[in-house]
């Protein structure tokens, strides 16, 4: 086998893998490249993460937030599209999981079922406003103390005017040692309103609200971590990450100064003067005196202060007197069922464990200046601070601190809480009041506060090294990293961004250095990030909203309950002709933006690229057609939508999917579901291609059908009575009317009249009819309602749709108006301010969409007649007559003249006038709202997909030469639809392989696999784990071991000497040869064996899922397939991918390489070396070798084992073929014999192209273009392989459908043979018990399924390629990338990295650059030595 063929064995294991278009309006997201929307400033505060910690540990700034202003010290990052989706998809549920939180804890409120409302009878609407008084209060404290603590070095005088509130709270806070005192008063008020908090919203045991399942209400109620997470993030984090850079907004309120003073207040009463104490005996014990900024006190100061100790100390001893007591009477909200003796350990635990936490923040901001050196002299806390500061994680620890600390609050409070029936065995036998106070939980309170905060700070700040080298301060970061990793209050960081502006906050630079003030859009990474999470949410529920809205739509037609069925159309010619119209309007709303923008273009630069694009403008540029073509169009337009309606509008009282009355109701009933479809579909998508890529968009002959359909209309004079409206305008305005051609002649003039007379008569009986109609209540308007409302609804959607029409016009007529003139009309003026802000113009547009088709869909119903014909026909007319009035073809024309072209002319004539009435300033607010919902985002997701479909390029491709647009995302926008599917394809993958997990377990637990119901399910179990371990371990290690060979191994001889270990016995001579080969029957044989511990057996049941569930994802081994490639290969595969190092350094991997060389040197697989050996005289190629030609006595041995090799196939074919053809394999029962051996084979020949396409492809990579264009199919395919990340996409797709075929051949040939009964060729019990391992199987797969293959594959590479099959597989491993079933193992890696400490291996060994200049640098210095040894002179 050659080198370069070994290399490209398993490369895949080292790859690193138009005024009328809304659309045309600018937007931020279609300037900035795709790369823009990510490589965003961070910018953090004088280049600190952490600038100023106070000595009690508190941040000026929040971490990951800093003053924006400093732009001379920003940190850039950058995201890919995966990196986004992860952070898209964290935010999301961080998101959902708090809005579930606040509804559950409400929800237990106001059923009476927390301690506040059911224990202390408060009532519910009481407890709930308390409730949020305290979580803002304690939003107030956590972001008020920041604030404090970093305007303590500001000038006063320099906000002294524009923050007076601030200015009354800094004083009185930084006046002497007040500062201390507020920390400690603060301390206690947050424990107290924490306490407090958890007793008014707590639930009581067995709650159960919403219908919930019992292990949801456990999970979030029981255990309070619905509470936790709400008081968390809406009175934590939230108010910390808006108070770091908006101090002085902050705090400008009465409300920090009435905490300000309660705070003080409390330490003045001497409550916590106990911790003085602890702080005088470290001052002592340290040598360093108390730091004040007052004078020493007086001798009655010194008396009260020591009062005021004694009397803390008396408190505190009682305090803990009557917890404990408590505890042990199992008289507190503690758990029912909890050991008193338990609650007690658990308690003082826990006030070790917040207190550790408390102290370490402090310990270390103490040693952040120590010198390194220093610090090394003690090992534990020196690891400890290198993993805290390393990278960002400092940040993640105060974040996930933060959590910790609040969880233990909460835990700390249901325990210390006294739950005393006043009166039935009060403790110590106080009276009632004094029982009545304990119960409030105040006691516990001042304890947590002293001893679980305050005195471990004093600790840490006295001996920090000391403190840091406990091991468990370093475990206690892991955790924090890892609490914050998981995103699970990421919410705060969405909250706060949305806060911000609301409340109009602005950072401290506007105020204190006049820099910008910030608005709503961007300004740091993470605030992009917010808005990116933003985005794909409207995403995703737009794509979610317009999926159900089709799938009911779908459902009315099929199940005859639409307009047209009841008709009498078939469902089917309903069907067809309803996507035909949508696909139609789409056409017309593109097509008109297309021309409209391509009339100032030269055509003949593009009448060669486009020819159908040249004759579609050329009909519609000639005179005045283009206006003729807007006036057709746009009757054609209002036409489909009322035929459209007829043929889906659902029938009065439809029900489908058998959905709740009401979601048929809102859906079907009010017609939102056609509405969601017209718009998104026929519309929105059309426009937003057609707005840069116009030349492709019309470059059909569908357009000039269109073309001259829209200019047909327009010719028949049926619109005609507009032009009388707009010579009308003309003569009171004294414009003449523009035109491109010569005047009208005299007849041209009579037929013009005559076309104006009959659209008139037209005009007026469509009313007359439409209206007799509405009064005798014979159209589709919705029943029940009065014919006078009906008659004035269409009269007030006429008017509001021509508004909307004529606004657009108008706003685009006054866009070049002299500011000074439009002043002197002030509501106009206001208008255009409105519109013309920011993005708000290109928003007001698409929302103008959306409410202009959703009034022409409820006019398409109101004016739609629903006649019976011949019973009643209007004003006596024929049958005939009455089925054209019943088409709606009547209400399109009043429609289209009154409630469109009309208005437009009239908002052209007197555009200031028009936007000066008040209603338009509410119609435009209406837009904006209705397009910052997203409710159609959907259309920008479908307009992405549906470009890169179709190939459409963008007009400046074939008009300026620019360069073609791929796959990769070219806007910001488009990196947020990427984004979006990843996060589809993340959460969707991670859910599948979750249930997979859970079905394989069960399956195994219930002895329904091969091997648990043969032995005991856990054996089953651990050899399952292990196994998935070992394949992970073979499909990383050996791309790391190819991916290492070209390394220099002294680079990481000290840093990794397992890995070292690894490479020197792999690389030794042919040894990576015979690795590959081992470890390709090994990872057949490891799934072999994962099949026989997962498979379930037939007729398998568990979960209670239904059959079609079970058939999917047990009867098929799904669930099994997808927790091997996820678990097993891909996520090892990614890791090793740039980890190569520390992926193989351990034993495991060393384990691994002697099993597989051991495997090969048994010569089980020798005879592949027998085919390579025939390939090679064929093709005339030497084998390539590192080692000398074997010796006789070599040759033996390796003829010897290539026979014993051929012999084992043969056996193994036999003994295979035979159990087939017998049906005693575990293929699936009902399959003939002669299918499965035909099937066998067919997979066979299927794996083994997979396996060699990948060699072929890598062998022609370096094959000049010109001769591979001699071989047109081999061509083809390579072009289709290495356009964009298809490479990479090809490599997983087809790891995915390797791995499924393995596991389904391994269904097929493994035998399933009762031993004694009909052994194989009648061998021994024994003998047929080592045939049904599946190990003969295996031997075959190895062999002719992969090896086999990749030798042809790199014999004849080209003709290899030249194979159509090839084509169409690749294909097929793209489509399956696509799909995203498999992207949960990029999640899984990134977790996985995190939790073992994986670095990339430039970190160890450097770039492939910096290697090659290291490389460089030293053969000079070796040139300047030998030219110096020449050089030196010969001593005679």
């Amino acid at each position: 086998m050659s080198e370069n063929q070994e290399k490209m064995i398993f490369v895949e294991d080292a790859a690193a893998l138009g005024m009328d278009n809304p659309f045309k309006a600018h937007g931020s997201a279609d300037d900035d490249e795709a790369s823009v929307g990510d490589l965003s400033e961070e910018v953090l505060h004088e280049g600190k993460v952490f600038p100023q910690a106070d000595a009690d540990g508190k941040l000026e700034h929040f971490p990951g937030e800093g003053k924006d202003g400093d732009k001379k010290n920003s940190i850039k990052g950058t995201h890919s599209v995966i990196g986004s989706g992860i952070e898209s998809l964290k935010y999301l549920y961080s998101m959902g999981l708090l809005v579930f939180s606040l509804v559950i804890v409400l929800s237990a409120m106001f059923s009476s079922q927390t301690v506040g409302t059911s224990t202390m009878g408060i009532p519910p609407v009481a407890a709930f406003f308390i409730f949020c008084f305290l979580v803002c209060w304690l939003a107030m404290m956590e972001g008020g103390q920041g604030a404090l603590v970093g305007l303590q070095p500001v000038d006063k005088t320099l906000y002294a005017e524009s923050h007076p509130r601030s200015l009354k709270n800094t004083q009185l806070a930084h006046k002497g040692d007040n500062m201390e005192r507020f920390i400690i008063g603060r301390q206690f008020l947050v424990v107290l309103v924490v306490f407090i908090s958890n007793m008014m919203a707590s639930s009581v045991a067995g709650a159960e609200v919403l219908g919930l399942p019992s292990g949801v209400t456990k999970v979030f109620l029981d255990s309070g971590v619905a509470l936790i997470l709400v008081m968390i993030m809406l009175g934590q984090l939230t108010a910390q990450v808006n108070a770091a850079n908006c101090m002085l907004d902050f705090i400008n309120n009465f409300f920090m100064l009435f905490t300000t003073y309660v705070s003080l207040f409390i330490e003045m009463s001497g409550l916590l003067h106990s911790v003085y104490l602890v702080q005088m005996f470290f001052a002592k014990l340290t040598g360093k005196p108390v730091e004040s900024n007052e004078p020493p006190r007086s001798g009655a100061m010194n008396l009260l202060f020591w009062g005021r100790v004694l009397l803390s100390l008396t408190v505190l001893g009682y305090a803990f007197a009557v917890t404990l007591a408590a505890l042990f009477q199992e008289k507190t909200t503690m758990w029912n069922g909890v050991p008193s003796a338990v609650s007690v350990v658990v308690f003082f635990v826990l006030m070790c464990f917040v207190g550790m936490m408390e102290g370490m923040q402090i310990a270390l901001f103490a040693v952040v200046n120590l010198p390194e050196e220093e610090l090394k002299n003690h090992a534990m806390a020196h690891k400890t601070c290198q993993l805290c500061f390393r990278d960002q994680n400092l940040q993640a620890f105060l974040i996930g601190r933060q959590i910790c600390v609040t969880v233990c609050m909460f835990v700390v409070a249901r325990i210390t809480t006294l739950n005393v029936t006043v009166g039935q065995g009060n403790i110590f036998g106080v009276s009632d009041g004094l029982q009545n106070f304990f119960n409030t939980g105040l006691l516990g309170a001042i304890i947590t506060t002293i001893v679980g905060s305050l005195a471990w700070r004093i600790v840490a700040s006295s001996f920090p090294v000391a403190f840091l080298s406990n091991p468990l301060v370093y475990l206690i970061i892991r955790l924090c990293l890892m609490l914050e990793k998981s995103g699970v209050c990421s919410a705060s960081w969405v909250l706060a961004r949305y806060h911000k502006p609301l409340v109009n906050y602005q950072p401290d630079e506007v105020h204190l250095e006049g820099a910008e003030p910030h608005g709503s859009e961007p300004v740091t990474r993470r605030d992009k990030d917010i808005d990116r999470l933003v985005t794909v949410f409207k995403f995703l529920y737009s794509l979610g909203l317009l999926a159900f809205a089709l799938i009911m739509v779908m459902a009315a037609i099929f199940t005859g309950q639409s307009s047209a069925v009841s008709k009498g159309i078939p469902a089917i010619a309903a069907f067809f002709i309803f996507w035909f119209l949508i696909c139609w309007l789409a056409m017309m709303e593109g097509g008109q933006g297309a021309l409209v923008g391509l009339q100032p273009v030269d055509k003949s630069l593009y009448a060669e690229s486009h020819p159908r694009a040249l004759k579609n403008t050329t009909l519609a540029h000639k005179g005045d057609n283009m206006e003729r073509f807007i006036l057709g169009r746009q009757f054609l337009v209002v036409l489909v939508v009322f035929v459209s309606n007829m043929m889906a509008s659902s029938v009065t009282g439809a029900q489908v999917l058998g959905l709740p009355s009401a979601v048929n109701d809102i859906f079907l009933g009010t017609g939102i579901a056609l509405i969601l479809i017209a718009i998104n579909i026929g519309q929105l998508t059309a426009q937003v291609n057609a707005a840069n890529c116009m030349l492709d968009f019309v470059n059909n002959y569908f357009m000039l059908f269109t073309t001259y359909v829209a200019l047909f209309i327009e010719m028949t004079g049926l619109v005609h009575s507009v032009y009388l409206v707009q010579l009308f305008f003309s003569k009171v305005t004294g414009t003449p009317i523009e035109s491109k051609e010569e005047p009208r002649t005299f007849i041209q003039n009579i037929f013009f009249w005559a076309r104006v007379l009959m659209s008139c008569l037209v005009l007026g009986f469509a009313f007359a009819v439409t209206l007799g109609a509405l009064f005798q209540e014979k159209t589709t308007m919705w029943d029940g309602v009065p014919p006078a409302v009906s008659v004035v609804v269409f009269i007030i959607l006429m008017c509001f749709v021509g508004m909307m029409e004529g606004m657009q016009i108008a706003l685009f007529a006054v866009v070049n108006m002299p500011e000074e003139e439009l002043k002197n009309h002030a509501i106009a003026y206001t208008n255009c301010e409105l519109t013309f802000r920011d993005q708000n113009l290109q928003a007001f547009l698409i929302g103008r969409q959306i409410c202009v088709t959703v009034c022409m869909f409820v006019v398409a119903r109101i004016t739609t007649l629903n006649v019976v014909i011949g019973e009643g026909n209007m004003f006596g007319v024929s049958d005939g007559v009455q089925a054209f009035f019943n088409t709606g073809l009547l209400g399109a024309i009043i429609t289209t003249i009154v409630a469109s072209l009309a208005w437009r002319i009239i908002a052209s004539s007197f555009p200031v006038a028009f936007l000066s009435n008040p209603m338009i300033y509410l119609i435009i607010r209406l837009c904006l709202l209705l397009e910052a919902s997203g409710l159609c985002s959907a259309a920008w997701v479908l307009g992405r997909w549906n470009k890169l479909m179709v190939g459409f390029q963008p007009d400046e491709v074939y008009l300026e030469d620019a360069p073609r647009h791929t796959k990769a995302p070219v806007t910001r926008r488009d990196k947020d639809i990427d984004v979006t599917v990843t996060v589809v394809k993340y959460a969707y993958s991670l859910g599948l392989l979750v249930f997979s997990v859970m079905v394989v377990l069960a399956a195994i637990f219930t002895e329904q696999t091969k091997i648990s119901s043969q032995s005991h399910p856990l054996v089953a179990f651990f050899l399952l784990l292990f196994v998935i371990c070992w394949l992970a371990m073979m499909e990383g290690g050996q791309g790391a071991l190819v991916g290492l060979q070209p390394i220099d191994k002294e680079l990481y001889a000290e840093s990794h000497p397992r890995a070292l270990k690894n490479t020197k016995l792999a690389h030794k001579g042919d040894n990576m040869e015979r690795f590959i080969v081992g470890r390709q029957f090994l990872v057949v044989l490891v799934v072999f064996v994962t099949n026989m511990c997962a498979a379930a057996l037939p007729g398998t049941e568990v979960l209670g899922l239904s059959d079609a569930m079970l058939q999917i994802f047990v009867g098929s081994g799904l669930a099994t397939i997808l927790m091997t490639i996820m678990l097993g290969q891909l996520t090892a595969q990614v890791n090793a991918a740039n980890c190569m190092l520390d992926f193989i350094n351990n034993y495991f991997m060393l384990f691994t390489t002697y099993v597989s060389l051991f495997i090969e040197y048994s010569g089980l697989l020798h005879s592949v070396y027998l085919v390579q050996i025939f390939f090679a005289k064929i093709s005339r190629q030497p084998i390539a070798t590192n080692e000398p030609p074997r010796s006789p006595v070599q040759k033996t041995f390796f003829w010897v084992r290539v026979l014993f090799s051929v012999v084992i196939l043969v056996l193994s074919f036999a003994v295979t073929l035979g159990a087939l053809f017998q049906q005693k394999t575990t293929m699936w029962a009902g399959v003939p014999s002669a299918v499965s051996v035909v099937v066998f084979f067919v997979l066979m020949c299927f794996v083994g192209m997979m396996e060699g396409m990948q060699i072929a492809l890598f062998a022609v990579v370096n094959l000049p273009e010109e001769e591979l264009k001699n071989h047109a199919m081999a061509y083809k395919t390579c072009q289709l392989t290495f356009t964009g990340r298809n490479l990479q996409a090809f490599l997983i797709g087809r790891q995915v459908c390797v791995t499924v075929c393995m596991f389904v051949v391994a269904r097929i040939t493994t035998l399933n043979v009762v031993v004694g009964d009909g052994n194989i060729f009648g061998v021994s019990d024994g003998l047929q018990n080592f045939f049904n391992t599946g190990l003969l199987g295996a031997v075959i797969t190895t062999i002719v399924g992969s090896l086999a293959w990749r030798i042809i594959a790199s014999s004849f590479p080209v003709a290899f390629l030249s194979n159509p099959i090839v084509y169409l597989i690749i294909r097929l491993c793209l489509m399956l990338e696509a799909t995203g079933v498999c992207s949960a193992a990029w999640l899984l890696a990134l977790i996985h990295k995190d939790i073992v400490g994986y670095q990339l291996d430039e970190v160890f060994v450097g770039t492939s650059e910096q290697r090659a200049a290291a490389a460089k640098k030293e053969g000079e210095l070796d040139l300047e030595e030998a030219d110096a040894d020449v050089d030196e002179p010969v001593t005679p």
